[in-house]
């Protein structure tokens, strides 16, 4: 699964602009997403480095934001989604999964 999350991640980056700051989806045992949002065009791998933020989330719920079925902030408050490092940063991302 995790091969295509990233698939689905670069697409949803594709042709923004850099966002200034570096994420990691870390989706546990499945492994990460790293979103590096300080280069343009913005770089998605999975690439397992240090980053200002990480944002802890399932494979399984990380597909449901990507597909639109749940909002950031609703994983966020059910706990489904933890972020370590720049609360505000992480919900800067939001508008990636509007």
């Amino acid at each position: 699964m995790l091969g295509k999350l990233t698939i689905r991640m670069q697409k949803l980056v594709d042709g923004r602009d850099a966002f200034g700051f570096d994420v990691k989806f870390d989706l546990g045992d499945e492994g990460v997403i790293l979103v590096s949002g300080s280069s343009s065009p913005i770089a998605v791998s999975n690439d397992d480095r240090s980053v200002e933020t990480s944002i802890r989330i399932s494979a399984a719920d990380l597909h449901a934001m990507l597909a639109g079925e749940l909002a950031p902030a609703m994983a966020y408050m059910q706990g489904k989604l933890k972020v370590d490092g720049d609360l505000n940063q992480a919900m800067q991302l939001s508008s990636l999964f509007a």
